[in-house]
């Protein structure tokens, strides 16, 4: 029989998952790096309250953290929060953690904090790092009704061809396309 701290071992990997609204050309932040174009569907009702009430940690990269502590209020309260990125810790105010490791070992430490289901946020740095190493697990995209024609792309290039299995498909009566794929 194995021992308890074996079969700790073999736990699953908290369940990765991508919940992001881009352009219908695929874009997530217009060529100023805004996200203007989201705001005339403040208000609609996509789900959101609920998918957060499930999330335990959150990912993001650097950028997407700047953009987020521009908002009156930080948007992540009650969540730990891991900030990608090869540059300087930005703040110590404790909001974030920030972290130069692989994704595999963010998920780990994740994992041993008890963490079961994160959140990549954004950018399209943190997404592709994850699809490469093959641990982004859903997607749940939100295609809004607009075309950017340039900006920051939600899937920069990456190392491999990724499967996606389509779960669901919903359009909203604003014009915003909900998919939700599994990653095959």
């Amino acid at each position: 029989m194995a021992s308890p701290r074996r079969l700790a071992y073999f736990r699953a990997m908290p369940e990765v998952i991508l919940y992001i609204a881009h352009s219908v050309d695929g874009f997530i932040a217009d060529r100023d790096g805004g996200i203007g174009f989201l705001k005339p569907f403040d208000g609609w009702d996509f789900g959101y309250d609920a998918f957060y009430g499930r999330v335990d940690a959150l990912v993001m990269g650097r950028k997407t953290y700047q953009d987020c502590r521009t908002f009156p209020e930080w948007p992540y309260r009650g969540r730990p929060v891991v900030v990608m990125t090869k540059g300087p810790p930005l703040d110590g105010d404790g909001l974030a953690v920030f972290d130069d490791r692989t994704p595999q070992e963010i998920l780990i430490d994740l994992e041993h904090a008890g963490r079961r289901r994160v959140w990549v946020v954004g950018g399209g740095g943190p997404v592709r790092a994850f699809l490469d190493a093959k641990l982004l697990k859903r997607i749940i995209l939100f295609q809004i009704p607009v075309i950017l024609g340039n900006g920051a792309p939600l899937w920069p290039p990456g190392r491999r061809k990724v499967d996606l299995k389509l779960r669901r498909a919903t359009t909203h009566l604003n014009g915003v396309v909900e998919t939700e794929y599994e990653i095959g």
